[in-house]
């Protein structure tokens, strides 16, 4: 259940693909608030939100529908990365809830942060402080860009490739799936370079009986690449 050029079988992990379609009611609750149940409790995974949280990032107009505390809006930055310390004091109420156009109107955010900070989370107000001093908004709409398209546009298709990135590549993947022969050689193929057919190395290893050596030479143990390579009798 992985995309081909991945090394999968093309697949569609219904688990992922249900986390990238509810990433659509974020995007649509961001993008488009006129909604009428904008504000509403959204059900999703929580991995639906980490992975929306990473993937958007805000550049703020009038701050009316960007949220202060969680959002990337900060020279690509969520305050939460920015100064942990001082996240961790203000209450889930005002982080989910504050805006960054409310946030801003007469230092509101420094209002929602709650009890002592430490020294660490201290500096981290300093340093915030200074980087908000001079930020103002304007009048223009607040524009979300979705990171993993390049039209920063959101799509479902994206949001479930998304969930692969870092994954490792399966290079052979054009010559073996965009070739000529029929499907069950390609899938034969295809076991084959995963060392998935059951030879006796496989076999072995699974505590199966197996022949010590090759069947068909009696010189080598038997594994998928010398029945297909070395063997004499196969060659």
């Amino acid at each position: 259940m992985r995309p081909i050029d991945l090394g999968g079988l093309g697949i569609h992990n219904l688990e992922i693909m249900g986390w990238a379609l509810q990433m659509c009611w974020l995007w649509i609750e961001k993008t488009k608030p006129n909604r009428p149940w904008v504000g509403l409790q959204i059900p999703v995974h929580s991995n639906t939100a980490s992975m929306f949280a990473l993937a958007v990032v805000t550049t703020v107009g009038n701050g009316r529908n960007t949220l202060f505390w969680i959002d990337r809006w900060l020279y690509g930055c969520s305050i939460e990365n920015q100064a942990p310390n001082v996240f961790k004091s203000v209450p889930p109420r005002q982080r989910k809830s504050r805006t960054v156009n409310e946030a801003l109107h007469e230092l509101t955010w420094v209002s929602d942060i709650r009890g002592a900070l430490g020294w660490q989370g201290l500096a981290e107000y300093l340093q915030l402080w200074d980087e908000l001093v001079d930020f103002v908004v304007n009048d223009l709409e607040d524009i979300h860009h979705w990171m993993f398209d390049t039209s920063g546009t959101f799509s479902t298709r994206s949001a479930y490739r998304a969930f692969f990135v870092g994954s490792i590549g399966f290079e052979p993947w054009k010559r073996l799936w965009k070739s000529w022969a029929p499907n069950k050689c390609k899938t034969f193929v295809w076991l084959a370079i995963r060392n998935r057919c059951w030879t006796a190395d496989r076999l072995q290893k699974r505590g199966l009986p197996h022949p010590v050596r090759c069947p068909l030479c009696d010189q080598e143990e038997e594994t998928i690449q010398q029945l297909l390579t070395t063997c004499v009798f196969a060659r």
